[in-house]
């Protein structure tokens, strides 16, 4: 027993001894550094483009969506040489704004002036601009507004059977003397000298010894207006005479002189009375084409013009320059004036009138009162187009601009409408 703890002591002290060894000699050798890998050198780093911060969607200004019209029927009353041509413009802008209707009397024009003084309606209307005495009616307080709508021309209009049995056609050559002379009944028959003068040798030749039947307007009348200055201008007499007016006194002594309502009751006595003549508006010509004809007549230049919706836009070009602002007074504007005497522009027409919308610069009632703004102006703009397929001639652009800045006036409790 002895003897193994002697043998297992030993073999410990040994064990201790190689351990030990083995210690020093790791600790004397140095330890290995590993390889470093170098660090690599950093390129320039370039600076991030900045990555745009998103724009906003600029928030669009809103936009005030139109106030729709409210349901609202127009009443006017006036003029019947603008009849045809408002007949279209009802049914159009009716298509164009369902809500809105638009009713028009062809009274006349000196009916449509009273209805308007009396406020009867929501616009009147007018081939001759309200005169002072016209104004001097309204009632007190009130400012009113005249807007040109349209333009046309009077012409001298006939029904005449030739010798040989034929109808006279369009051309039958007229001055203002002749045909003032005509209306006063100096000159009784289609063949008195003073009218042959005036033709070609073979239209003097068919001329028959026939009376002529004079046919004017019973009522007051713009259409009138526009004749009887024109004969006023051309003919002493005639200025001395019944003179310029809407409703004039036209002379009857030779028995043979009509009167008829309206431009409608004119172009029906014409029609209706083999020989007769009177001054109607164009437009009722073109829609009794075949049984009414109508003349030429003579310019300041010498030229026997046959009006045509060209030769009505010269006039108007040439004679309505310098129109007042339409809170104005219009009682001297006339086209018929300012190209009397015009021998520059040869190819115009002598006979051509404005024809007026009249509304009170104050409504009282908002919904007629944006009815009525919309209504004119749709007609000055898009309205103008319905015109020259029947003889009325489209605004230019000054008068446009003059209408546009009249129809800016109408208020309701003293704001403007448009």
């Amino acid at each position: 027993m002895k003897n193994t703890y002697i043998i297992i002591s030993a073999i410990v002290v040994i064990a201790i001894i190689i351990g030990g060894a083995f210690a020093y000699i790791s600790l004397s050798t140095p330890a290995t550094t590993p390889d470093t890998t170098p660090s690599p050198t950093a390129s320039p780093t370039t600076a991030p483009t900045a990555t745009p911060a998103a724009t906003a969607t600029p928030t669009a200004t809103p936009v005030a969506t139109p106030t729709p019209l409210a349901a609202a029927q127009l009443n006017g009353a006036g003029g019947t040489l603008v009849a045809p041509l408002m007949s279209l413009w009802t049914i159009a802008y009716h298509q164009a704004e369902p809500q809105i209707q638009v009713n028009y009397s062809p009274v006349g024009s000196g009916q449509g002036i009273t209805d308007f003084q009396g406020q009867t309606v929501d616009f009147g209307e007018s081939d001759a601009p309200m005169q002072a005495s016209d104004i001097a009616l309204l009632p007190s307080g009130t400012t009113a507004l005249t807007i040109p709508i349209s333009a046309s021309a009077v012409v001298p209009a006939y029904n005449i059977k030739l010798n040989n049995g034929s109808y006279c056609q369009n051309g039958l050559n007229f001055t203002g003397a002749v045909l003032a002379d005509i209306f006063l009944g100096t000159i009784t028959t289609w063949n008195d000298p003073a009218i042959t003068a005036l033709q070609s040798p073979a239209t003097a030749a068919q001329l028959p010894a026939a009376t002529i039947i004079t046919v004017h307007r019973s009522d007051g009348s713009g259409t009138m207006f526009a004749f009887t200055d024109y004969l006023s201008q051309a003919s002493t007499a005639w200025a001395n005479g019944p003179g310029k007016g809407k409703l004039v006194a036209w002379p009857t002594d030779n028995g043979n002189a009509i009167g008829a309502k309206g431009n409608t009751g004119v172009a029906a006595q014409i029609a209706q009375n083999v020989d007769s003549i009177g001054p109607l508006e164009i437009a009722y010509e073109i829609q009794n084409s075949g049984q009414i004809s109508y003349g030429t007549v003579q310019n300041a230049a010498g030229n026997f013009i046959l009006a045509n919706v060209s030769n009505i836009a010269a006039s108007l070009q040439a004679g309505a320059t310098s129109l007042p602002a339409g809170n104005a007074a219009w009682s001297s504007v006339s086209v018929i004036d300012s190209i009397y005497n015009d021998k520059t522009d040869t190819g115009i027409y002598p006979i051509v009138t404005l024809t007026y919308a009249l509304v009170y610069q104050a409504q009282s009632s908002y919904t007629q009162g944006a009815a009525l703004v919309n209504f004119l102006t749709w007609i000055i703009n898009e309205g103008q187009s319905y015109g020259p397929a029947i003889g009325y001639v489209p605004l230019p652009a000054n008068i446009v601009a003059i209408d546009t800045a009249t129809i800016q006036l109408i208020t309701y409790n003293n704001v403007p409408i448009a």
